[in-house]
């Protein structure tokens, strides 16, 4: 099975996605950590925003590399983002009381895509796979965490949440300047 970075011949377009995605999170993050005193409502609003914005870009990268094998996970992963955040939008009062569960889900089936991620840049040759594949399994373990202790309150949630966000924004933000060295190594050989 061919991967995005098996192919590299066709330079991956829209590498700054993968920025615009990360600093968007860790900017949520970042957020969440010096606003420990406002309540669920304001994490239910950051987080909402943050996945449909995280839907939107990720679609219009999937959309915009169709020469890559794997574009179908990245335009799933996308709409999934673009129905939670919807849903959360629309249904604040509900998302304030299962929030945990869909961001420790979110988180999982991140962490998961993630590893999926290094192990392609580890087939490449990228010396930095292994980070990535510690940023899937750190997203794996914080979602585990929250499924484990869902009520443990709100502000341990928001300081765990952030934490995750922030993490996650980091391997986001890493992976967009590896495409972007791809894309100049797949410019060069062309």
């Amino acid at each position: 099975m061919k991967t995005m970075f098996d192919e590299i011949q066709q330079a991956v377009k829209n590498w700054w996605l993968s920025l615009i995605l990360g600093i968007i999170f860790v900017g949520v993050g970042i957020g969440l950590l010096f606003t420990p005193a406002q309540s669920y409502v304001v994490l239910s609003i950051l987080f909402s925003v943050a996945v449909l914005i995280s839907g939107i870009f990720e679609i219009a990268f999937a959309i915009s590399n169709k020469h890559i094998s794997s574009w179908g996970w990245y335009l799933a992963g996308g709409i999934i983002d673009i129905i939670i955040g919807i849903y959360l939008i629309v249904f604040p009062a509900i998302s304030m009381e299962v929030i945990p569960f869909l961001i420790a889900f979110w988180l999982m089936f991140r962490g998961f895509s993630s590893i999926g991620y290094s192990m392609d840049l580890k087939r490449y040759g990228t010396s930095e796979w292994g980070w990535y594949l510690a940023f899937g399994i750190f997203a794996i373990f914080c979602s585990i965490i929250i499924l484990w202790h869902p009520v443990v309150g709100a502000l341990y949630a928001i300081y765990m949440i952030s934490f995750a966000f922030i993490v996650f924004g980091s391997f986001r933000i890493m992976l967009a300047f590896e495409l972007k060295n791809l894309h100049k190594r797949g410019n060069q050989k062309n």
